[in-house]
């Protein structure tokens, strides 16, 4: 299988299963006082968030696969991670600002809570997964074919 394609769901699944957990437990920290214990939240909403950022990400996995895909053919996997790393800050920060000045949301920590999740958990499923240089693909096909 390829390798990038591999890597990629990887980070995705991560994501998927990951950062909807996260905002839950952050979400509920910052309620002042929670009516429902924190195992009870996530078990009467993890499920609707992980299906909703399953499906609201399938575009983001397909364009994160052709882009890993893309740069595993020229670059090092160390550079494809720090690009990768600062796209998302980038994405970050312009998501905050976008939704504290032009939505007019004045609670950060409400904001805080909707982004950081997910850019935490993407870029943590960048750095914990191994990303194979596309030399040991071509390798391996080359001992195959032996």
């Amino acid at each position: 299988m390829n390798r990038s394609f591999t890597y990629s769901l990887k980070v995705w699944l991560m994501l998927v299963i990951v950062a909807p957990l996260l905002q839950l437990v952050l979400s509920w920290f910052i309620i002042d006082n929670p009516e429902i214990s924190l195992i009870d939240e996530i078990r009467k909403d993890y499920i609707i968030f992980a299906d909703m950022i399953l499906l609201v990400t399938i575009p983001f996995a397909f364009v994160f696969w052709m882009a890993i895909n893309y740069l595993s053919r020229k670059k090092h996997p160390f550079y494809i991670k720090q690009v990768l790393t600062t796209s998302i800050l980038i994405i970050t920060m312009l998501s905050f600002c976008e939704l504290l000045f032009e939505k007019k949301i004045s609670a950060v920590s409400s904001v805080a809570v909707i982004i950081f999740p997910y850019s935490i958990t993407g870029i943590a499923g960048i750095w914990l997964h191994k990303l194979e240089p596309e030399e040991a693909e071509e390798e391996e096909r080359v001992e195959e074919r032996e």
